[in-house]
């Protein structure tokens, strides 16, 4: 590639952005990802995961901005999304457990319903951390959360045929998301 050459992002949009080439050459808008107001913070966020296809890979979405004032505020909410995570498996299991005891006592269970009920009952729980955690703490401490911006590795056939590895950005402010979008040519 030349020197003078800009390295261009190929990026599509669907229900999130997806980045199949060129991560690092993405453009964000110099505003507050979160509110739109003056960026004055850099995050970078760096994934990382093994794909069958290529292996282990490592990539980093680099220069994520947010202003002072809505980065306690994403702290907060990744926080309350682990102490979601925990509250489902504390609960989940038990529950999954005692559909196993429910399901065990008849005669003729098989084996594949034990692994089944356990991923129900961990379904149950997950429900139950939502409406007994999250929901409750966003909503008696409105405005006190902001759901940042995420993204996560995916294994997928691109648009010209190759297999290979893509960026997923899910950006929840929907004004920064059009903004992105031109910003990157779409």
């Amino acid at each position: 590639m030349n020197e003078g050459s800009e390295r261009k992002p190929r990026v599509r949009r669907e229900k999130n952005f997806i980045v199949e080439e060129n991560v690092d050459a993405i453009r964000w808008p110099r505003q507050c990802a979160a509110c739109q107001g003056p960026a004055e913070v850099i995050e970078n966020l760096t994934l990382e995961r093994t794909l069958k296809v290529v292996g282990k890979i490592r990539v980093e979405v680099a220069g994520i901005p947010y202003c002072q004032a809505c980065v306690p505020k994403i702290r907060r909410n990744k926080r309350l999304d682990k102490v979601r995570y925990v509250v489902a498996l504390v609960a989940g299991i038990p529950i999954g457990l005692l559909l196993i005891l429910a399901v065990a006592r008849r005669p003729g269970t098989t084996f594949i319903w034990i692994g089944l009920l356990m991923l129900i009952g961990i379904a149950i729980g997950y429900g139950l951390a939502y409406l007994l955690v999250k929901f409750p703490v966003k909503a008696l401490l409105r405005g006190r959360f902001v759901p940042p911006v995420e993204a996560w590795l995916l294994e997928e056939k691109k648009r010209d045929g190759r297999e290979g590895a893509s960026v997923v950005i899910s950006i929840p402010n929907k004004a920064y998301a059009a903004k992105f979008a031109q910003l990157n040519g779409l």
